[in-house]
């Protein structure tokens, strides 16, 4: 009986460590692709009924759409947009970034702190915490 619960509590530790792992990709792929400004590759990582949101619930947008439609343009306004992350925590299926983004090139780092619900390993909800 020992035996077989631990076996058990092992799968189910295996199993939450590969979720957490596929957080984590999904995270750094959201890094890179808007620093890289890909809208394609950006958007392909968020869900068609993305939300975003201004924390706590004050929705700015919802849809994929609108994704693309706000971040292609603010891409090619910031040719020298550059991103990166100071912290970050990883619970069940969210992230929370403490992220610097650097708008143009020599320029002063405004701070972030942004929470990313993921959901069949993609991006469902976005709550700017701190802007």
């Amino acid at each position: 009986m020992k035996k077989l619960l631990l076996i058990v509590m092992l799968c189910v530790s295996f199993a939450n460590a590969q979720e957490s792992n596929e957080i984590n990709i999904i995270a750094q792929k959201q890094m890179e692709t808007y620093n890289d400004r890909d809208i394609k590759a950006y958007a392909s990582l968020f869900s068609d009924d993305i939300k975003v949101y201004d924390f706590p619930k004050k929705l700015r947008y919802e849809g994929k759409s609108k994704l693309i439609e706000y971040y292609g343009e603010f891409f090619k306004k910031t040719p020298e947009l550059f991103s990166f992350i100071e912290k970050r925590i990883v619970t069940d299926n969210k992230i929370i970034d403490q992220e610097k983004v650097i708008y143009e090139k020599g320029g002063t780092a405004k701070e972030y702190v942004v929470m990313y619900v993921v959901e069949n390993k993609k991006i469902t909800e976005v709550y700017y915490i701190k802007r």
